[in-house]
């Protein structure tokens, strides 16, 4: 512990794109402090001031508090009759907006529905800039339900979040991370705090990865 972390946080990274599996390197993930700095980092990057991300709320509620933080505009597309969110309206109202970010959650909290990948691929086509999905749900989805990260070979500014905290028990650890083209990791570096990641972070994510 007298030595600076990996920087980088290779070795975690690997580990976590083996995890994920669909064919992901460990160039493809990133991973920080929790999937609100994941989030963080995604609207330091690409929002901002004069740029706007785009929800569907009710949602996760700490995204457009961290939205705010980093100077972007917030805007709440809604959802259909049953908190529904269908791809003609995500696809319409992203046209709409012409956001330059835009969250979809799946699966949802609160409402705990999962979107069909008509949705994500709906919306990440339409979308002019980037597209979030926040997966940080996943382990507890139905069996069988498909995962956005199997789209992100289509959609180069496709980004699929998740985190730890949940089905892994480890929420005072702190560990998010994505899965995005390699591109959006070489964008998020550059807004990352040096040494993000302490050493026992790094080491204690490893460790529950190998008992997954």
């Amino acid at each position: 512990l007298n030595r600076y972390p990996d920087r980088d946080a290779a070795g975690l990274r690997s580990d976590l794109a083996a995890y994920l599996g669909c064919g992901l390197t460990w160039r493809q993930v990133w991973a920080a402090n929790g999937s609100n700095e994941v989030i963080q980092q995604l609207l330091q990057a690409f929002g901002g001031h004069g740029r706007t991300a785009l929800g569907f709320e009710p949602s996760y509620s700490m995204h457009p508090l961290i939205a705010r933080t980093t100077g972007t505009e917030w805007l709440d597309g809604g959802r259909g009759d049953g908190f529904s969110l269908g791809p003609d309206y995500a696809a319409g109202r992203i046209r709409e907006t012409a956001a330059d970010i835009v969250f979809l959650t799946s699966p949802n909290n609160p409402t705990g529905t999962a979107l069909p990948l008509e949705v994500v691929e709906a919306a990440a086509a339409a979308a002019p800039g980037i597209v979030v999905v926040d997966e940080a749900y996943a382990e507890f989805a139905r069996p069988g339900t498909p995962s956005a990260l199997t789209l992100l070979p289509a959609f180069p500014r496709l980004v699929v979040t998740r985190t730890m905290s949940k089905a892994f028990a480890l929420a005072g650890a702190r560990v998010g991370y994505l899965a995005a083209a390699a591109d959006v990791i070489d964008a998020l570096q550059v807004v990352r705090l040096p040494y993000h990641l302490s050493s026992l972070t790094q080491a204690a994510a490893r460790a529950a990865l190998r008992h997954t």
